[in-house]
């Protein structure tokens, strides 16, 4: 029995859930699509940066608080529907 995903798997499956995302937010579930989307993201930069051999804390931060500043974007949106 396997007991862990590789990263690779991982990043493949958020850039699905990204996909899922912006497929959901472009069919007028603009909230769910844009929660989707961030926490897609925030999964695939976790992943991509755990991969990197020269680790640098802006390479995580970054796309981390644009991820974090998305979702808060998406809870705030007056009547999204």
């Amino acid at each position: 029995m396997k007991e862990s995903f590789t990263l690779d798997q991982i990043r493949r499956f958020s850039m699905v859930v990204v996909v899922v995302g912006i497929v959901i937010a472009i069919s007028g579930a603009v909230r769910t699509g844009s929660i989707i989307l961030s926490l897609g993201a925030s999964a695939f930069a976790l992943a991509r940066y755990s991969q990197l051999k020269v680790k640098r804390n802006i390479e995580l931060i970054l796309p981390i608080a644009i991820c974090l500043l998305l979702f808060i974007l998406a809870l705030s949106l007056p009547n999204a529907r």
